[in-house]
């Protein structure tokens, strides 16, 4: 349930910010943002730029999301979503897509 903000003013542009969580439909999915305080436009703009691609459905993955993280062949990291019909079962890699980079990366146990 949306909670009615009071004196809370977008990180990005500083403009009032009246409920939370922001709340936006970006490439086919609900995007609902709690922290940071960040007003419907800039969530979108921050999303359209610092999107990344899920390496299991092609859709992507905003930013403020948690990410499963797996390897390729070469050893490069991919990012898939955090749902079950993403998150390849044994993968434990985790960690969290920011702004275009990978936040607060663990391995939650040994393969």
């Amino acid at each position: 349930m949306p909670e009615k903000s009071k004196d809370h003013r977008c990180n990005e542009c500083k403009a009032p910010v009246a409920e939370r969580p922001t709340v936006i439909e970006f490439d086919g999915q609900e995007i609902f943002l709690f922290h940071p305080v960040v007003c419907a436009g800039c969530l979108m703009e921050l999303c359209e730029r610092f999107a990344t691609v899920c390496a299991n459905c092609g859709g992507a993955i905003p930013p403020y999301s948690q990410v499963g993280v797996l390897k390729d062949e070469a050893g490069h990291r991919q990012f898939v979503h955090m749902n079950t019909a993403c998150q390849t079962v044994g993968s434990a890699f985790h960690g969290y897509w920011g702004r275009g980079n990978l936040h607060n990366f663990i391995e939650i146990e040994a393969c």
